[in-house]
């Protein structure tokens, strides 16, 4: 048995909150001695089950949330909370998205710091001054990352982030761990014999970097008479919807908003879509590969491309920023949906994902 803390942010709906719990649920329900803390868990969605020792923090706001290149200290009684947490003489302690990195003076033993996304991205703007304005925040990004994460441990959710860690930051260790899920046993198997309400479904948040407006531009462009399932919320939410209209399929993309557990929705799917830019390691793909549901995506990143083998590859990646081509292999999928093999299924399995954390313990 292994004594583990995770230290995050806080619980919420994020895909890096989501599988830090799964795993931490995970590692407790086999008898690993699971702690969890918050930051400040004012902006906590998900919530932690009973076989997980859970604590929050109550850290000032200015430290728990906001931009990571923001200088963080904590304040004398703050520091002496992380103290008596460390009494505890954890076996492995891993520091989470994001704002949680900013503890590592403050935690000793054996601590890593998990880096769930591109930290160091620079996004594309036709407005020269937001140009230039997003050059300046890599600037004070790659600043902070390499004083947060030099001579550290640091694990890493794809091989580009693992490249990216050790060029910026010189850190003293880098474990590559990609994303593991688990699915009910309910849904497993269950692909080819559910009912099928939509062609194509997208799950994710609606936010620009996941470019859901590609998706939806590609399923209008296709010549598939069905209809479109968009499982989220978020700041894109209304232009989405009057992108659909403009589009005249608004009659047949539904919006769903947030669902908690989008996997029964999946099942209802003859494939999923991710349009994103970038993703680090994905659990909405890895979710779809565990039930069979086939996906068609940007191979946009390490993330994506390394869930899939070479004969799922060929059918379910698409060049980046091709609208037309996304929309051509939706068709093709929607019409003749591909299958998993083993291989491509034991890549996402929460056991593998498991046993390479415990390794980090020795």
């Amino acid at each position: 048995m292994h004594k583990i803390l995770f230290i995050v942010d806080h619980l919420g709906c994020g895909g890096a909150e989501k599988i830090t719990l799964k795993l931490a649920e995970y590692l407790a329900s086999n008898g690993h001695d699971i702690h969890l803390a918050v930051l400040n868990g004012k902006s906590n969605y998900y919530s932690c089950s009973k076989i997980i020792k859970y604590v929050d923090l109550k850290i000032q706001i200015s430290f728990a949330h906001g931009k990571i290149w923001k200088n963080k200290k904590l304040t004398e009684s703050e520091v002496h909370q992380i103290n008596e947490l460390l009494k505890y003489s954890f076996d492995l302690i891993i520091t989470g998205y994001n704002n949680g990195h900013w503890l590592a003076p403050y935690l000793k033993g054996n601590v890593w710091h998990w880096i769930h996304g591109d930290l160091l991205e620079v996004r594309k703007f036709n407005n020269p001054l937001k140009q230039m304005k997003e050059h300046l925040r890599f600037f004070k990004n790659k600043r902070k990352f390499s004083k947060l994460f030099h001579n550290r441990n640091l694990i890493t959710v794809n091989r580009d982030l693992e490249n990216k860690a050790k060029r910026y930051a010189n850190p003293s260790s880098v474990k590559t761990i990609a994303n593991g899920v688990t699915v009910p046993s309910q849904y497993l198997n269950q692909y080819s014999s559910t009912d099928k309400k939509w062609d194509v479904i997208f799950v994710g948040r609606l936010v620009p970097i996941k470019q859901v407006d590609h998706a939806i531009k590609a399923f209008a462009m296709s010549d598939t008479d069905g209809r479109m399932a968009i499982v989220g919320d978020g700041s894109e939410r209304k232009k989405l919807e009057k992108l659909s209209k403009e589009l005249g399929i608004a009659d047949r993309v539904n919006f769903l908003g947030w669902v908690d557990d989008p996997q029964e929705l999946m099942l209802q799917s003859k494939c999923l879509v991710m349009s994103s830019l970038y993703e680090g390691s994905p659990v909405t793909l890895a979710e779809a590969i565990a039930l069979g549901v086939p996906i068609v995506s940007y191979d946009s990143s390490a993330g994506i491309t390394d869930l899939f083998t070479t004969d799922t590859a060929k059918f379910g990646l698409v060049p980046k920023q091709n609208i037309r081509a996304l929309s051509s292999a939706l068709e093709k999928c929607v019409q003749n949906p591909y299958k998993y093999n083993q291989e491509c299924i034991d890549k996402v399995c929460m056991d593998n994902m498991q046993k390479k954390i415990l390794q980090l313990c020795d």
